[in-house]
């Protein structure tokens, strides 16, 4: 089956997540793959956002390519109904064309060619139609990993667009910092008898903005990032309020230490408080991922290149990635993983999203034999 009959079923099934409902998915290929006598598990740690992970060929090593099936909300801005898809100037539009459903498709219809080879390869083929990408994966590929259901050799994850021209071996590290500022709530006609959370906390995070990152550079990853993401504070304008929070998001890269970096931040608030003893910061870790790389060199790498090259006269860059992708949680297990795919960048998210086809007909075909070759 074409990849963009495939897209056009995918975009019809509404798996915004939350609540996902991933489930529907999950029964389409499900169908498909009895059609083509592909062996597959279902494992869920949420009955209506299951997993999917498809095998073809056996023993070592196993090839795990995988896709997740939810997308974010639809937002504001479509011309197009976003579950509803649509076709004009060569490329497919609605929700989930470029993350993830795209990838997704061209997945399942490269399994009927590899399925033909089954007997020729040199090991597993697994296929994943996943959960809960787009919220975390903890009902996705962290809950497979978590519980052993996987523990592949390699990975390619197509969620990192880049039309096929760049291959991400690399991925930096995500630290999420809460800052809660606590005051005394007054009249907003008596500040002077309060203490304004938000101005202290304001104080604060125009210290932290000045924050210098201490790093060595990387080759294949810009420079650490500090984002004020959040903020918020106070109940009614004629209020002195009591608390506000604000929560940043530092990216940093394999050179640093996350610790180090939160010890800085709790430093600056310290200096903070010792020229305004109002000052009151709790601070509190909301996420730590760390930062992950594998070797430019190895074999998945090699492979992608020469198949991409010799099908579109391409050759893939080797970069990576200041966002976190599946990728970071395969290769905390070192599995080698890289990030490899069709679509535009810019598309994911956005609203009118679509993709040509041209990429996803091209897309399938590398697939196909990417792990034709690295399974020969």
């Amino acid at each position: 089956m074409e990849p963009v009959k495939i897209l056009k079923d995918l975009i019809n099934f509404k798996t915004v997540n939350p609540p996902g409902n991933e489930y529907i998915v999950v029964d389409y290929v499900k169908s498909f793959f009895k059609k083509n006598k592909i062996k597959f598990k279902v494992f869920s740690k949420d009955q209506k956002r299951p997993n999917m992970i498809g095998y073809i060929g056996k023993g070592r090593p196993e090839l795990f390519i995988s896709c997740h099936s939810d997308t974010v909300p639809a937002g504001e801005g479509w011309k197009t109904n976003p579950f509803k898809s649509v076709i004009k100037n060569g490329r497919v539009y609605g929700r989930g064309t470029s993350d993830d459903k795209g990838p997704l498709a061209c997945l399942i219809s490269a399994v009927i060619n590899i399925k033909k080879f089954e007997d020729k390869l040199k090991g597993t083929f697994i296929i994943g139609v996943l959960a809960d990408e787009e919220r975390g994966s903890d009902l996705g590929l962290k809950y497979l990993i978590n519980e052993k259901k996987i523990k592949p050799d390699y990975a390619i994850l197509p969620d990192v667009a880049g039309s096929m021209k760049k291959i991400t071996v690399a991925e930096k590290g995500v630290l999420w910092l809460e800052l809660t500022s606590f005051g005394k709530q007054v009249h907003g006609s008596m500040p002077q008898l309060g203490t304004n959370a938000v101005y202290n906390l304001i104080e604060v995070l125009d210290l932290i903005r000045k924050y210098k990152f201490k790093y060595k550079k990387h080759k294949f990853l810009s420079k650490p990032t500090l984002n004020l993401g959040q903020i918020e504070g106070g109940v009614a304008p004629n209020m002195v309020p009591s608390k506000a929070k604000a929560i940043i998001d530092i990216r940093y890269l394999p050179s640093q230490n996350p610790n180090k970096i939160l010890n800085d931040i709790k430093v600056i608030i310290k200096k903070a408080q010792k020229k305004n003893k109002t000052i009151k910061i709790k601070i509190k870790v909301l996420e730590k991922s760390p930062a992950t790389e594998v070797l430019p060199n190895n074999k998945l790498v090699k492979t992608i290149q020469k198949i991409t090259k010799k099908i579109l006269k391409i050759k893939p860059k080797i970069t990576g990635l200041s966002g976190a992708t599946d990728t970071k949680a395969l290769v905390k297990k070192r599995i080698i993983a890289v990030g490899f795919s069709c679509g535009e960048h810019r598309m994911a998210h956005m609203a009118n999203e679509s993709i040509k086809i041209k990429e996803l007909n091209d897309f399938t075909k590398v697939l196909t034999e990417i792990v034709k070759e690295f399974l020969s």
